[in-house]
């Protein structure tokens, strides 16, 4: 076998192949699932409030993904989310803390933390995967865990944004709850 070697000392950069819509439907089938549970604790059990169940079973699941590979998951996450670049600890302890929210929020219990919390970690992975795909970076979303290799993409903002809108919702209807009573 012959090689050749070129002196020219372009690195070559593999970008992953372009994937379908379709290619994302676990992130629809979790906020669906979130959805019919939400909508189901809330007309049954009379829960007050449909968004905080919501993100309660959102966050559940997301983290509970996670799970099977802690350790994979933080490298991953390490790789674009800012909090996660500066400890390693945080990026594995960061599904324990999804699961931790989502509990607060179904159970209705410390709501303004919980959103706030939430607020900051998914803007900054919202900040860190907008730096990562605009420096054309050629990442995996750990968003649901490493079994499925999703490429950081614009569904990975679609979903940091859509958890943002839900937290900036709660924190609206809070204060609009506190200046009632």
């Amino acid at each position: 076998m012959e090689h050749h070697h070129s002196t020219n000392s372009t690195v070559k950069i593999h970008h992953a192949a372009p994937t379908s819509i379709w290619s994302y439907w676990p992130i629809a089938l979790i906020y669906a699932v979130a959805a019919v549970v939400s909508l189901y604790s809330v007309q049954f059990h009379m829960y007050p409030d449909y968004m905080s169940h919501l993100m309660g079973w959102a966050l559940i699941f997301f983290g509970v993904i996670k799970l099977p590979d802690i350790v994979g998951f933080a490298e991953g996450f390490a790789k674009y989310d800012p909090l996660a670049k500066r400890s390693i600890v945080y990026a594995q302890v960061y599904p324990f803390l999804e699961i931790t929210l989502g509990i607060l929020f179904i159970l209705q219990l410390l709501i303004l933390p919980a959103t706030l919390i939430t607020l900051f970690i998914y803007s900054a992975s919202l900040f860190g995967a907008l730096q990562s795909l605009v420096k054309k970076e050629t990442l995996h979303c750990v968003c649901l865990g490493t079994y499925f290799k999703l490429p950081l993409s614009t569904v990975t903002i679609i979903e940091a944004v859509f958890m943002i809108g839900m937290c900036i919702w709660m924190l609206v209807m809070f204060n609009s709850m506190t200046m009632v009573m």
